[in-house]
C-alpha cells in the first residue's frame, strides 16, 4: 500500500486483474442469457426472482462459511449500498432501457469510470491519476465504436431515457465508490452478502404487482439454463468477485474493467447467437484492451 498524505493507492494486483476480467466475461455472457430470457420472462419479473434468488442464496453461503455479526452502524451502511446500487439503480437501467434504445444505454452507462474517477479523487480514496482518466477515455471511445459499429450514432429515443442512463452509470460509479470503507473492514463475501440481501429485500414490495411464477414453469430446459447462469454467475459469483477486486485495486480502477464487458457480449453474440462482428467493432475492443492496460500501469 502506498500513501500520499491522507490518501491511499492500492499496489497492483495481477490476480485482481484476472478476477475483474472474469466478471465481465460472465456479465458480457450474461447479455446473451438475459437477451434469451427476455423473450419468455418479463423485464422486472426477471430481476425480482435474479436478486431475491441470488441474494439469498449469498447470504446462505456467508451463514455457513463466516460469523454474521456487523455493527448497526455498518449495517445501516451496507443498507445504503445495497438499497443504492441493487434496488435503485436496478429500476432505473430497466426503465432506461423502455424509454431509449439499447444503444444509447450501453455507451452512457459506459461512462461511469470517468465519474468513478473523479468521485474518487473527490472523496479521497484515491489520488487523482492522468494514466486512468486517459483510460477511461480510450476504453470509451472503444465501447462506442464496439456498440455503434463505428458510426459513431447515438439513436433516437426519448430524453427521460437517456437521463435515466446518466442516473444509472452515476450510481453505479457511486456503488462501487460506498464499498470502499466498508471492504477495509469485512470481506467482500459479507460485504456482497449484506448489500445484496438488503437491497434485494427492498424488491419485496414490487413483488405483488410484477412477479409472475407462470412465465418460469413455462421456460424450457434450456431457458432454466440461461436462467441458472444469470442467478448463480452473474449475480452471485460475479458481484463477489467485483468486490473483492475493488478490495484489492480500488474501486476506480476497477471500473475501468467494466469497459470489457460490451467486448465479451459482442464476442459471445457472434459465438452464440451467429451476430455479424465488424472491422470497426474489432478496432473498438482493442482500445478497450489498451484501456485495460493503462489502467494496469496507472
Amino acid at each position: 500500500m502506498v500513501h500520499y498524505g491522507n490518501l491511499r493507492v492500492v499496489k497492483r494486483e495481477p490476480t485482481a486483474d484476472l478476477m475483474l476480467l472474469s466478471v465481465g466475461a460472465i456479465w458480457g455472457l450474461n447479455f446473451v442469457a438475459m437477451k434469451y430470457l427476455l423473450a419468455f420472462i418479463s423485464p422486472v419479473n426477471l430481476i425480482l426472482f435474479r436478486f431475491l434468488t441470488g441474494g439469498s442464496l449469498l447470504f446462505m453461503l456467508l451463514a455457513l462459511t463466516e460469523d454474521l455479526k456487523v455493527s448497526l452502524k455498518d449495517f445501516l451502511y451496507l443498507g445504503l449500498l445495497g438499497i443504492e446500487g441493487i434496488t435503485v439503480y436496478q429500476f432505473f437501467f430497466t426503465y432506461s432501457v423502455k424509454y431509449t434504445s439499447v444503444t444509447n444505454v450501453s455507451i452512457i452507462i459506459n461512462t461511469a469510470p470517468l465519474y468513478g474517477g473523479l468521485l474518487s479523487a473527490l472523496f479521497g480514496y484515491e489520488r487523482f491519476r492522468k494514466t486512468l482518466f486517459l483510460a477511461a477515455g480510450v476504453g470509451l471511445l472503444g465501447t462506442w465504436m464496439l456498440i455503434t459499429k463505428g458510426t459513431f450514432r447515438l439513436e433516437g429515443g426519448e430524453t427521460l431515457g437517456d437521463l435515466l442512463s446518466v442516473a444509472s452509470s452515476l450510481l453505479w460509479a457511486l456503488y462501487a465508490l460506498l464499498a470502499k470503507p466498508l471492504l477495509a473492514r469485512h470481506s467482500p463475501l459479507k460485504v456482497t452478502a449484506y448489500s445484496m440481501a438488503i437491497g434485494s429485500a427492498f424488491l419485496c414490495p414490487f413483488l405483488p404487482f410484477y412477479f409472475g411464477m407462470d412465465e418460469f414453469v413455462r421456460l424450457s430446459p434450456t431457458g432454466w439454463a440461461a436462467l441458472g447462469f444469470a442467478v448463480l454467475f452473474s449475480v452471485v459469483i460475479a458481484f463477489f468477485l467485483w468486490y473483492k477486486g475493488i478490495s484489492k485495486i480500488g474501486p476506480s480502477r476497477a471500473l475501468i474493467y467494466q469497459y470489457s464487458v460490451p467486448v465479451f457480449a459482442v464476442l459471445f453474440a457472434y459465438l452464440l447467437l451467429g451476430e455479424r462482428f465488424s472491422v470497426a467493432q474489432a478496432a473498438g475492443a482493442l482500445l478497450v484492451l489498451i484501456s485495460i492496460g493503462l489502467a494496469h500501469k496507472g
